[in-house]
């Protein structure tokens, strides 16, 4: 896992505090399953979509990808 993944991964966990939120909370709020938040959180297991619902749905605009300057 890349260190920007890591770094939003964090945010991810720093927004849920801030909101009170629960693993069960945001998955009832994505419409995932509490293990999908669990495998995000624990290993960074997630399409590009379902990481996008949850930037958006903590309002988070920090990208969990490592971005490469193109020469």
């Amino acid at each position: 896992m890349s260190q920007q993944h890591q770094k939003w991964l964090e945010l991810v966990k720093q927004k849920m505090q801030e909101k009170g939120w629960s693993r069960s909370d945001l998955a009832q709020v994505a419409g995932v399953s509490p293990a999908m938040i669990t495998r995000l959180l624990k290993e960074g297991h997630g399409s590009d979509e379902f990481k996008l619902l949850i930037s958006k749905k903590l309002n988070i605009r920090e990208p969990w990808e490592e971005y490469e300057e193109v020469r």
